[in-house]
């Protein structure tokens, strides 16, 4: 009995023993070192390093056969962490890892379902042609699993090696099981099956009918919807937003089915339920119009809650919604003024939301907006401010009353008297008021008694807009300045380096005003705008001039074009068309809704960019994997200044022992050395012996 407990007493002292740790330095010679030693826990802390350095940025792909050597185990965690060393290389060094596909596809049949989940998820993601003919049978196996973690890894490989090739996938029949796990019983498998059908529908919508399959399947994901996970649910909401109800009863049934998660703490799920409720609101009935419009409104406001970034997003998709219904939020403005701590980008978003939606007949909503952008144009940032003099401009043209345009105008007046820094916007500000109320004397003797009391105008302006403004306003008031000539002088000595806005209203100034000033100076403008300018429309628009005064009706024709009445400005707010509205609202949530541009307008066909070794043999491959960890070996070695460890061997040696041991993993034929190398081998084989035939024997019976 005493031998027997001195046999349990050392196989505890083994197992528990303090095994030899690795340093916080990562070199690739220790972590090498720490990665065949003995002693498991020692094994374990090398992959974890290893894996450090990885997810560092660090190239750490030459010790991948010495990671490799420690996936067989009933250590789960070390698995994962193999597995999750060989994933990241998987896209970017496939020739590797189909080299230990063998492994995968045991591993495949793990009575574990993690360890056959992490072999299948692992194969369908080398980007090597050559894992088709060994991912087939592990494929259709896990496919029918009877473990669901399974079965939603493996319909999502479906998608990721019809990626790498689609001829085989549709002779292999993958899709037909892929369609049929829209019929799962478990929910995180329909949802998952819905991601890939629609990644596969983008990448060739010949392949599958991703709308017949919503259509016969809406029940379905009515039904998964409130059992799956927020990310599912995102899936199966984008599926439900591509459906079109047949009637008002279904489209209110969708609505109440879908309405529950208009209160869920995820953004994300809150904006797809949106997306499927405002798709299916035209087809209700009237009477149950405003009851789902206050759902919507709270759901919208909700998410002003959230970060910025989300907010920021939440915006950009309640700016295309207000567009199609813009009583939604009426009563919710106040929820849309600036905070001290909102980044510049929600500000700006912020104007725009709150001038569209305030109610251009309610007075005192419109008073109170005003001053909150008066204070806004007082802040220090330049682009928030000159949205906010934008932002007021464009309520007085909302409203429209003559009177609140003229209160708009004092407050512009007000603040051009206050910063001196504004004068650019507060000019095409208030412009833009006048081009409103073009007959309203009072509104143009202000603003022009203002413009004339600057000293230097073409110094104070600086913005091309601003020039153009300002010019236009001396053309349409002569009158109402005083030395005009020399004003007009002063831009005209700068009209060749001028902008294009300003040289076009100068020119059609002077055209305008020929008769009141010298004859050469129209001459002058002229000649300038024909030979000295290089934009095609202002040459152009000079040689019409040109022509028409040289005609025999010239003054006739020239007056008539001149005292053209332009249309009165009545809107200041950009407003989609019907088509590209349309669009948008059926990608709400989607990069489309940022951007205001339609996916058939950002991009014409799927691309997907990826690098996939094609066309190899498995001696190619070999060879392959060879020459990249021999070429990786002496560059990604990390630099150690301390003194304290001796060095053990040249890295001559650490390569030669490498590459013996990936012949001894692979089976490479090693028979072409060359004699000199052979001669290194024999003298140095002494000391090999006792070091790697131990782990070469291992390898061997691993494989």
């Amino acid at each position: 009995m005493a031998p027997l407990n001195k046999k349990i007493q050392k196989f505890l002292k083994d197992s528990i023993r303090v095994a030899p740790k690795i340093s916080k330095k990562g070199e690739l010679a220790e972590l090498r070192n720490g990665l065949v030693s003995p002693y498991p826990q020692t094994r374990k802390d090398a992959i974890k390093k290893t894996i450090q350095q990885m997810t560092l940025g660090k190239d750490v792909s030459s010790l991948f056969p010495d990671v490799l050597k420690n996936i067989a185990t009933n250590d789960v965690e070390q698995k994962k962490l193999v597995y999750l060393y060989v994933m990241n290389y998987a896209e970017s060094h496939p020739e590797l890892c189909i080299l230990a596909v063998n492994t995968f596809v045991t591993d495949a049949q793990d009575p574990n379902p993690l360890i056959r989940c992490m072999s299948i998820r692992t194969m369908s993601m080398v980007r090597v042609d050559k894992i088709l003919e060994y991912v087939e049978i592990p494929l259709r196996r896990t496919l029918q699993d009877d473990n669901p973690y399974v079965r939603k890894t493996a319909v999502i490989c479906v998608a990721k090696l019809f990626q790498l090739n689609q001829e085989l996938c549709i002779e292999l029949g993958v899709l037909e099981d892929l369609v049929s796990a829209l019929d799962d019983s478990n929910p995180m498998v329909v949802a998952n099956a819905t991601a890939a059908l629609t990644e596969i529908h983008g990448v060739d919508p010949s392949v599958v009918s991703l709308p017949k399959l919503i259509n016969s399947h809406v029940s379905q994901f009515l039904l998964a919807l409130n059992e799956c996970t927020e990310w599912a649910r995102i899936t199966i909401l984008g599926a439900l937003a591509d459906y079109s109800a047949k009637d008002s009863l279904e489209a209110q049934d969708i609505i109440d089915r879908v309405s529950a998660h208009l209160q869920h703490v995820n953004p994300a799920v809150v904006l797809a339920t949106i997306k499927v409720i405002i798709r299916n609101l035209p087809q209700i009935q009237q009477q149950n119009f405003k009851a789902i419009s206050l759902k919507l409104s709270s759901a919208l406001v909700s998410i002003m809650s959230t970060p910025p970034e989300m907010q920021y997003v939440a915006l950009k998709n309640i700016r295309i919604i207000l567009e199609k219904y813009p009583e939604l939020l009426v009563k919710e403005l106040r929820i849309f003024y600036v905070k001290f701590n909102d980044p510049l980008y929600v500000k700006l978003e912020k104007i725009d939301i709150m001038v569209r939606l305030v109610d251009a007949t309610n007075l005192k909503q419109c008073n109170l907006l005003l001053t909150e952008l008066k204070e806004y144009a007082m802040e220090f940032e330049p682009e928030f401010v000159s949205k906010s003099i934008q932002g007021i401009t464009q309520l007085a043209i909302k409203y429209s009353g003559e009177k609140f345009v003229s209160k708009a105008l004092d407050d512009l007046l007000e603040l051009v008297d206050r910063t001196e820094n504004l004068k650019d916007d507060c000019c095409i500000a208030m412009c833009d008021l006048l081009r409103h109320c073009p007959t309203n004397e009072k509104i143009a003797s202000d603003i022009c008694a203002l413009l004339n009391s600057w000293a230097v105008p073409e110094s104070s302006l600086i913005s091309d807009a601003a020039k153009c403004n300002y010019i236009w306003l001396m053309g349409h008031y002569p009158e109402k300045f005083t030395d005009l000539e020399g004003k007009l002088d002063q831009m005209i000595e700068n009209f060749v380096q001028e902008e294009c806005m300003t040289q076009a209203s100068i020119l059609m100034t002077v055209v305008r005003l020929h008769t009141q000033l010298p004859g050469s100076t129209l001459q002058n403008v002229l000649e300038m705008a024909t030979t000295s300018v290089n934009e095609i429309d202002i040459r152009d628009m000079a040689m019409i001039y040109w022509r028409c005064l040289s005609m025999p009706n010239s003054d006739t024709l020239v007056d008539q074009l001149c005292k053209s009445v332009a249309p009165i400005f009545e809107n200041a707010l950009d407003n989609f068309s019907t088509e590209t509205l349309e669009k948008l609202l059926n990608e709400l949530s989607t990069i489309s809704s940022i951007y205001f541009r339609p996916q058939s307008v950002r991009a014409k066909r799927y691309v997907l960019r990826q690098n996939i070794v094609r066309g190899k043999r498995m001696d190619e491959l070999k060879d392959m994997a060879k020459n990249e960890i021999a070429k990786n070996m002496n560059d990604d070695v990390l630099l150690d200044f301390g003194d304290d460890e001796p060095k053990t061997s040249s890295s001559g040696n650490v390569s030669s022992n490498l590459l013996d041991d990936l012949d001894d993993i692979f089976g490479f034929n090693s028979t072409g050395a060359t004699t000199s190398s052979e001669t290194k081998d024999m003298q140095s084989s002494t000391n090999k012996m006792n070091t790697s035939t131990t782990n070469t024997q291992d390898l061997l019976n691993l494989f």
